[in-house]
This record gives structure tokens, sequence and C-alpha cells, in this order.
């Protein structure tokens, strides 16, 4: 019964305390527009109704998510983002498959990925257009709707231009998650943004760790479009579970739908004006500061069975070590950072990351000192995004949070395909250990930066 209860505690309509007149005798009270009374002055002879001007009055007061709602969000958040990248990551084990059916060649493989990331990195930037208009609640539940789709197509998809217009849809849908996903939680919990914001991280990786070997078993007793077919279920309940919450701290949507549309411009503006966010985002782009999950992914597997001959056997250990970091580095640094001053946080796990890397870089073929070294390397690597999207929602006041991660994710990404291939250029042509030390230099200049940061006053978190 405890979970018909709290569904029932988000269900049932919340009291928002009234907007009261101050002026006029028998100003009417309202929950969202205060309407002043027409007042007619005396005749004869009858002039035309006179209007006065809108009495000031008070803004209406919502009442804060409760308990349960916030621990329900944290979960569906959670849920959904490792779902999200359970998507992602399972591909790897659906492509050789997929490439079978389809007739697909390694350059329209490579294409596919692109035409999703393009869409995905570009989609992000127009969010903080969209809130003034929108419940964030609901776009992420459209989106989820829209990874369903997108999902379901591919698993319907008979060519291969049909797959890259299904996995554009699904890609669409995905890149909601990210900016206004993470400003939902920073209006749900101001005082835990850290730890939440990398609880929420973490729980991302757990969605990638599963979905190589939880892929592969599904294959064993259905085919990749029955893989497809199951996994835009799960997405579809969690858009409608997403629709069921409210959306609170979020941005102002009186006025006009030009106003609204001003205000989301205005956003904009703000953010691009504003020198910590562009130093935050800059962190986000150079080099491995804003790419070391897509290096990790492409050449690292190819590094260990290339240059040392690893099997396969072996291979899954050493990258299962370097996911259960990336659960593990966000959650501890995360905690710490609402704790301690954050940006000194985030220079000592960059200071760290170049270390790690270096490491990384020249390391001899010992497995134990991969699975010990791979660890530490993605526990300090992967806590720079949760940082730079906790000092992202810390430096943003609460009508420019959405525009401000939309900008945040839109920059990083642009600059990820460029590094990783400068990064596989590096190893072509000068080796692994080359390519990885470029890396740690990046993660000491991003430190650097960090110097540059004023300090402000965090602005404090209005509820709605």
């Amino acid at each position: 019964m405890s979970v018909f209860e709290t569904l029932a505690g988000v269900l049932r309509p919340r009291p928002m305390s009234q907007a009261v007149a101050t002026d006029g005798p028998a100003s009417s009270t309202s929950y969202a527009v205060v309407t002043a009374d027409v007042v007619a002055a005396p005749p004869p002879p009858p002039p035309p109704i006179a209007i006065p001007e809108s009495a000031e009055s008070e803004e209406p007061q919502y009442i804060e998510p409760s308990d349960k709602e916030k621990a329900m969000m944290l979960w569906l958040s959670n849920v959904s983002h490792a779902c999200n990248h359970f998507q992602n990551q399972m591909l790897t084990m659906l492509y050789p498959a997929i490439m079978a059916d389809l007739g697909m060649s390694y350059m329209e493989l490579g294409m596919l990925s692109a035409v999703r990331s393009v869409i995905n990195t570009f989609a992000q930037g127009c969010y903080g257009l969209l809130t003034p208009f929108v419940s964030r609640c609901k776009i992420l539940g459209f989106g989820n709707f829209g990874i369903a789709l997108g999902t379901f197509m591919s698993g319907l998809a008979p060519t291969y231009p049909f797959m890259v217009l299904a996995r554009g849809v699904g890609a669409l849908g995905s890149s909601a998650q990210h900016p206004v996903g993470y400003s939902l939680l920073a209006s749900y919990f101001p005082k835990k943004r850290g730890s939440v914001i990398a609880l929420n991280t973490s729980a991302s990786n757990v969605g990638t760790l599963i979905a190589t070997p939880l892929a592969g078993a599904m294959l064993i007793i259905m085919g990749w479009r029955q893989v497809f077919y199951v996994v835009a279920f799960i997405s579809l309940i969690m858009g409608v579970v997403y629709l069921i919450f409210r959306d609170y701290g979020a941005p102002n949507r009186a006025g006009s739908g030009r106003a609204r549309l001003a205000q989301g411009l205005g956003s904009y503006a703000r953010v691009l004006r504003n020198r910590n966010m562009m130093i935050i985002a800059l962190v986000f782009m150079i080099g491995a500061a804003g790419a070391e999950g897509g290096i990790n992914q492409t050449y690292f597997t190819p590094h260990l069975a290339n240059d040392f001959g690893y099997s396969i056997m072996v291979i899954t250990i050493l990258i299962s070590s370097l996911n259960v970091g990336q659960i593990v580095g966000p959650i501890v640094f995360g905690r710490i950072s609402d704790r301690v001053n954050r940006v000194v946080v985030l220079q000592t796990s960059l200071v760290l990351s170049g270390i790690g890397t270096f490491w990384i870089a020249n390391m001899g073929a010992s497995e134990v000192a991969w699975v010990v070294g791979l660890f530490l390397f993605s526990a300090v690597t992967s806590s720079r995004g949760t940082l730079t999207q906790a000092i992202v929602a810390d430096t943003a006041s609460d009508a420019d949070r959405d525009a401000a991660f939309s900008m945040y994710f839109t920059l990083g990404f642009l600059a990820q395909p460029f590094w990783l291939l400068v990064t596989g250029f590096l190893m072509d042509n000068f080796g692994f250990a080359t390519a990885m030390e470029r890396t740690s230099v990046s993660y000491v200049l991003a430190a650097g930066l960090l110097l540059l940061l004023k300090t402000e006053k965090k602005p404090e978190a209005v509820a709605s």
C-alpha cells in the first residue's frame, strides 16, 4: 500500500497560498492572476468603463516538494538516465547483427553514429527556449516517448536510411535528459546539488555497466529487433511516470508567448555574458576534460587487445573495473563538494585526473596494475562532469538554469568529436602513450582555467 499512498500524495492537488490584491475594497482573489474589479464612473453621461491600474499583489507561493516527491523524482531520474545510457551502450552488442541484416558498411555505421550525435548535440541547446512554455516534467515525459518511438522504429527498420531516421528520432528524445533532467534535480534539491547530480551520474553509469552483458544475454533468447521492442516499452513507462510530477522551481511562465520567448532569449544572453559560465563550459570543452568518456569507449579496448594481446575475458574484466570507477568516483567527489568549496574540489579532481592519465599512458602489461589503475583513473576523471554541472547549477539563477545547462552541454559535446579525432590521429602516428599524455596535459590546463573564476554569491533557490 505504501507505493499507492506515495503516488496518491504526488497526484493529490497541493494547496497554494492565495494572491490577494492590496488595492480596492473588493478585489477578487485568485491562485494565478489577480484581477482588479471593474469600476464605472458615475453618470450622466455614462462614460466608458474605466479599469484601474493592476493592483500589486503577492506572488503565489507554491509549497516545496515533499520528501516523498523528492525521493520519487530522484529515483525516476536515476532509472530513466540509466535506461538512456543502457540503450546507447547496448548498441555495441547489436551492431554486428544489424550490419549483417541491413548490409551496412563501417562507413555507414560511422555515419549513423555521427547523425545521432549531431542531432543530440544541437537539440540540447534548445531547451532553454522551451522551458518558459512547457513544464520540464512534461518535456522529459515526452522525451521518453520520443526515445520509445525511435527505439521501436529501430526494431522495424527494413533499410539503412530508415535506421538512420529511427536513431535520429531516438536521439531527439534523449537529448532532454542531460540539460532538463539536471536542471530539474537542481530545483528539487537546492542544498544537495553536488551529491544528487553525482548520484544521478553514477546511476547512468550503472546502465552502461550492465548493458553489455544484459544485451548479450537478450540476444541469446531473442533477435536484435525484439531487443529494441523490449527497451522501447521501458522508455514508454518512464515517460508516463514523468507526467505525474510537478515542475518545482520552474521559470516564470506568465505573460504572452512573445514575452516568454523574449524571456528565454534573455536567459541565453545572460548565460553567454556570464564569465563563470563560459569558463566552466571551456573546462568541459578542453580535450579530455569533456571527451574522456568517448576516448575510453573508443580506444581503450583496441589498445589492450592490440598492444598487449589480452583475451576478451581479460579485457572484459579491465573495462568492468573502469566502469565501476565511474560509478564510485562521482558519488565520493559529489558528497565532498557539498561540504567544502566546490571549485577547489573540481581543481583537485582535474589535477588527479592528469596524474592518473599519465600513469595509464605509461602502464606496462600487468593485469593487476591495469585493474587498479583503470578503477582509480575512471573514479577521478568521471567526477569532472558532476562537479562542473553542480557549479553550473550554483552559478545560474532559477530563471536562467535551463539555458545554462543547454549551453553547457551543447558547447561541450560540440568539441568532443574533434578531440576524438585528435586522439585517433595521435594513436595512429605516435602511439597510445603520446595520445594519453596529451590528454593528461588537458586536465591540468582545465584546472588552471578555474583560477579565472570570479567569486560570486551563490543565487538562492526560489521555490515556485
